[in-house]
């Protein structure tokens, strides 16, 4: 049960931030060949619309699998404060994406959404830092 909750969790982590990383390094440079504002506003819709879904479903899988394991596995945590930070930074990174999802997306403000994407991507890798260091770095 263990190993299946931390796949899940390791596996919508990894959906999460590389969407993110694909958004940002691949995806957002070559929609600036498309000279067609329509046509760009059309793939960008059509993309993060599906991108979107995915990180919804990865939020319900995280905070589930993650309760799941700090609960039943590592109820220690809960006495690390650097597990309350990587709380926190998702809590954050949450936030910021409701925002980019009902306000910038529905809004169709999508020239805005990578900088507030970047600030998720940061926050991904500095928890996946947090979480590797609790785990390996002895704390």
């Amino acid at each position: 049960m263990k190993a299946s909750l931390l796949l899940l969790h390791i596996f919508f982590a990894m959906v999460w931030i590389g969407g993110m990383v694909f958004n940002l390094l691949f995806l957002h440079p070559a929609m600036k060949s498309i000279k067609n504002d329509e046509m760009k506003k059309e793939v960008a819709g059509k993309v993060l619309r599906r991108f979107f879904l995915a990180v919804w479903l990865s939020i319900a899988v995280l905070l589930l699998t993650g309760l799941g394991l700090w609960h039943t596995y590592r109820p220690d945590l809960g006495t690390n404060p650097l597990f309350h930070i990587k709380l926190f930074l998702f809590s954050i990174m949450v936030i910021n994406f409701i925002y980019i999802y009902f306000y910038l997306f529905r809004k169709q403000l999508f020239r805005h959404i990578p900088n507030f994407v970047w600030i998720n991507l940061i926050l991904g890798i500095l928890i996946t830092s947090i979480i590797t260091y609790i785990r390996f770095g002895g704390s």
